[in-house]
């Protein structure tokens, strides 16, 4: 169980879980009305405690005050020890007695429960507050704890959605990346070029095939000529920031979805192709481009007339830095 309020894995779970500084939402909303009306008080709060304040994301009877310093929180109580805390004179309470909540805000009698995650982890206090002194009943307890428990189901409930989307992103991410250099694979391309194709949208694609890297992995091994073609990935990538997408095709062949076209492309792939050196071992790279739509409507005549145009009058770039 955490109960430091600094606890950096307290802090962590209070910021992963969206709640702080955001807008109130009906989900909590409906339980802080209904700790209202069950218990009959005029105040009810579903509160944050962070390190060095309160946040209110929920509440009833406040007007539009979501925060106060820690100085003014009896929740900070709840969530240090983990347990229920009743109060039924705050004037009157050893923990409270002082707390400048009572005559700023008329805090006196207060029963609070934790808002705890399923790992243990608590976030806050969910808390009925009222005016004039009151002798909390088991029944009190019994409905905050049942409202406090709906409301981290909904905290859960967003925490195990979060997680799905993120693996989901996770696999999207893997099904559409080279895992060795981290660029879009062939897959990414495919579906790059029919969207821009289908959208009738002028650009350039650059076909590259970079050679000289069988003789880096016959006299250094594939380690080294993996790590040079990482490095040569981040260099096109580099080379090309903001003016087009970079892929790997597979094997040393690898290509760009450019934004221009005409002269404004060919300055791009000369500087791709410029981009693909060594700092060790002289390595080539073949270019060639086709524009779209003008010289190719079809995925697979773009990559056909790819090919052929590499093959016969690729541009060739040699170079050792």
């Amino acid at each position: 169980m955490i109960d430091g309020l600094a606890d950096p894995r307290r802090l962590a779970a209070l910021a992963e879980s969206g709640l702080i500084d955001t807008p109130p939402e009906a989900a909590f909303d409906r339980v802080t009305r209904l700790v209202a009306e069950v218990l009959h008080v005029p105040v009810a709060l579903f509160t944050l405690v962070t390190a060095d304040r309160q946040v209110f994301k929920s509440s009833v009877g406040v007007g539009d005050l979501r925060e106060t310093p820690l100085s003014h929180s009896f929740c900070r109580h709840v969530v240090e020890s983990g347990a229920p805390l009743e109060v039924v004179d705050a004037r009157s309470h050893p923990k409270v007695h002082d707390n400048p909540s009572i005559i700023e805000h008329g805090i006196v009698a207060y029963l609070g429960v934790p808002l705890t995650t399923s790992d243990g982890i608590r976030l806050g206090a969910l808390c009925a507050i009222d005016h004039e002194p009151r002798q909390w009943t088991g029944r009190d307890h019994g409905v905050l704890e049942d409202l406090a428990g709906a409301a981290m189901a909904e905290v859960e409930l967003r925490r195990a959605n979060r997680a799905v989307a993120e693996a989901a992103a996770e696999l999207h991410f893997a099904a559409t990346h080279d895992s060795l250099t981290r660029l879009g694979n062939r897959r990414a391309l495919l579906e790059d070029l029919g969207q821009l194709l289908s959208e009738k949208r002028v650009a350039t694609f650059a076909l590259l095939d970079v050679h000289g890297m069988r003789a880096v992995n016959d006299q250094h091994g594939h380690q080294a000529g993996d790590e040079l073609l990482m490095r040569l990935a981040r260099r096109l990538e580099t080379a090309l920031v903001g003016d087009g997408h970079v892929y790997r095709l597979g094997g040393v062949q690898l290509c760009a979805l450019l934004a221009e076209t005409g002269p404004a492309a060919s300055r791009i792939v000369s500087a791709a192709s410029g981009a693909l050196r060594s700092e060790e071992h002289a390595v080539g790279c073949r270019a060639a481009t086709v524009e779209l739509p003008r010289e190719a409507k079809s995925v697979a005549s773009v990559l056909r007339l790819a090919d052929a145009r590499l093959a016969r009058y690729g541009h060739v770039a040699t170079a050792r830095a």
